[in-house]
């Protein structure tokens, strides 16, 4: 089997391209001999032991690194921790050279300045519909609602598709130009640091840029830096706040486990709102058209990698669950290999329906009770929507959804999780209840004069961090010193 083969096995087909591209990298960079006995349990294991080695430059650590974190996503298996763990050191070591290695004297932030300048980092700008995309706007349209800011800067990778320019249009059109709103693309201004820093000091904003870009690291020197954390992935570099909607402690337990430095958890920051557009429910759509019955318990699981995320245990445990109730329909949105649609199919009759892509799925959502999110760390963007068409939302305790939800009704156990679900289908007046507060729940987080409030709280608790540093000094010399400096400033 060539290296390629073993890569697409498992990996959802709309990446396929993708995995070709990495296995034609490795070719190039390794000695194929190295890979004859790679399988699902030491691929990463072993890619991380050949960027550990004396001869490998800087870049390619960082390169295979990446490749890695996307095959878990695309492919999987999950990364095992201690691999997570010895990738994370690496790359960190990495990033830290190169973001000592820029010679400046530090910046101070004026305080005039924290609440109007700022720059986005935000990766590429797909489609409104691919969350990172979408939240990007909606990020930048939550720091416009300030009338202060007076300097906006979107730093994106790529082009900007059609789709995405009317949504920008949509949320941003009436910030005025003369308020500084610009859009970069890295593409077309590979000097564009250069062009930040000559319009002064700003406070930089850090929204799924890829996780290893130099980029985030040479930013926490020129100024205040604030990162948005998902999917339970501890972070690889330094920012003076991360956020999320997880609990402190929940962060501590999960990012000490992958490795992060502690002063990593000591600078997080939960926030009870987040950027999301806040409207009204989507019109429902009659179930009929998409093949429901209109009497039908319907459980929704949605996802575009669900051939990687679904596991064993979650498709058993749904199978049992819906396989004797009548009035049950286990609905499955998005990418699903074939020979598992029909194993369902020929398990569950009637009791399965696949639909390969649904748009708008705000409104395929109104069709739904229960959204069953599988066993994985995604999947935050469908089950918001979810959310805002009024369906009860059910997950394990980890991961981008459990943080959405009231803690009440996160199973800590799959055991406890099909129980819940059982309770739900039995139930309508528990139905009902676990709708209604999840509902309010999902009002408040979306309630953006609440995030912006957060948001300007957090990026002045950033601008005193960036101050106790000495205003963007080397960070080995303060964030990973042996004694930070941040601590022995008190």
């Amino acid at each position: 089997m060539t290296l390629e083969d073993f890569l697409l096995e498992g990996a959802q087909p709309q990446y396929a391209d993708a995995v070709r591209t990495i296995a034609e990298r490795w070719s190039a960079l390794f000695v194929l001999q190295d890979f004859a006995r790679l399988n699902n349990e030491n691929l990463y294991a072993t890619l991380a032991t050949q960027i550990e080695g004396d001869d490998i430059e800087d870049a390619v650590r960082l390169l295979v690194a990446s490749d890695l974190n996307s095959l878990a996503w695309w492919r999987g298996p999950e990364v095992p921790p201690e691999v997570r763990a010895r990738l994370s050191r690496l790359t960190r070591s990495v990033l830290t050279r190169i973001s000592d290695g820029l010679d400046m004297a530090p910046r101070q932030l004026p305080a005039s300045r924290l609440r109007r300048a700022h720059v986005l980092f935000v990766g590429t700008l797909l489609d409104p519909a691919h969350s990172p995309s979408g939240g990007a706007i909606d990020y930048a349209a939550a720091l416009a609602m300030d009338p202060k800011v007076d300097r906006l800067e979107i730093v994106h990778s790529g082009d900007i598709t059609d789709p995405m320019r009317a949504y920008i249009r949509e949320r941003l059109g009436g910030f005025p130009a003369s308020r500084g709103l610009v859009f970069i693309s890295t593409v077309d201004n590979p000097d564009f640091l250069a062009g930040i820093l000559g319009r002064g000091p700003c406070t930089f904003h850090v929204w799924c840029e890829p996780a290893l870009s130099p980029v985030i690291s040479v930013a926490s020197r020129l100024g205040p830096t604030l990162m948005f954390t998902c999917a339970d992935e501890a972070p690889v570099q330094y920012a003076d706040v991360f956020w999320y909607f997880h609990t402190p402690e929940t962060i501590r337990g999960l990012w000490e486990a992958q490795g992060a430095p502690p002063v990593f958890a000591g600078n997080y920051v939960q926030s009870l709102s987040g950027p999301c557009l806040d409207s009204p429910p989507p019109e429902p759509i009659p179930r009929s058209e998409v093949g429901l019955d209109p009497d039908a318990f319907v459980i929704a699981t949605v996802g575009n990698r669900l051939g990687v995320e679904m596991d064993e245990a979650f498709i058993t445990g749904m199978e049992l669950a819906v396989r004797d109730q009548p009035n049950c329909v286990w609905m499955v949105v998005g990418g699903l290999p074939d020979y598992l649609s029909e194993a369902c199919r020929q398990v569950l009759g009637h009791r399965f329906l696949h639909i390969p892509y649904a748009s708008p799925l705000d409104r395929l959502m109104t069709t739904v009770d229960v959204f069953a999110n599988p066993f994985r760390r995604g999947g935050g963007n469908s089950a918001n929507l979810a959310l805002g068409a009024g369906a009860a939302v059910l997950s394990l305790k980890f991961g981008d959804v459990s943080a959405l939800i009231p803690e009440s009704f996160i199973a800590d156990t799959p055991e406890e999780y099909f129980r819940y679900l059982g309770f739900l289908i039995e139930s309508p007046e528990l139905l009902s209840a676990v709708k209604a507060e999840q509902f309010q729940h999902n009002a408040r987080t979306r309630d953006q004069k609440a995030f912006l409030a957060n948001l300007q709280k957090m990026v002045r608790l950033a601008g005193e961090r960036y101050a106790a540093r000495q205003g963007g000094a080397r960070l080995s010399e303060t964030v990973f010193a042996p004694e930070p400096l941040l601590v022995r400033a008190g």
